[in-house]
């Protein structure tokens, strides 16, 4: 599925699910992270993240058997493990960061040592 819109229908999304409007409206009061903003019509409008949230909503219901609480579920499992990795990657991105400082410092330091040594050199 190619999405090239930035905001899409509620009736243009029920149309690439091949699904109910009314089904869209019900699993977005069953799953409270699927929630399309809404122009000043009160109009439902679906980013392309949306669609691709509900793109994972349909596949655990439909496509793998999950009762609608058990996709609430492995949903929610997903999104912890993501927070774990997440915790994983602002660690690495802190060390990178003390790494790179600690170059800089490292080649400062040598910068100054060659030059107290060009000094020492022309003294000579």
């Amino acid at each position: 599925m190619e999405l090239t819109k930035r905001y899409y229908s509620i009736s243009e999304v029920a149309q690439m699910f091949e699904m109910n409007i009314s089904k869209l409206r019900f699993w977005e009061e069953q799953f409270p992270t699927l929630t399309p903003k809404r122009d000043r019509a009160g109009d439902r409008k679906y980013t392309q993240d949306d669609i691709k949230h509900l793109q994972e909503i349909v596949e655990l219901v439909d496509a793998h058997g999950y009762t609608i609480d058990g996709a609430k579920k492995a949903l929610d499992n997903k999104r912890k493990k993501k927070n774990v990795n997440q915790g994983v990657i602002d660690k690495l991105v802190e060390l990178k960061s003390f790494m790179m400082y600690l170059r800089e410092s490292l080649e400062k330091q040598e910068g100054i040592e060659t030059e107290i040594e060009e000094e020492v050199e022309d003294e000579e």
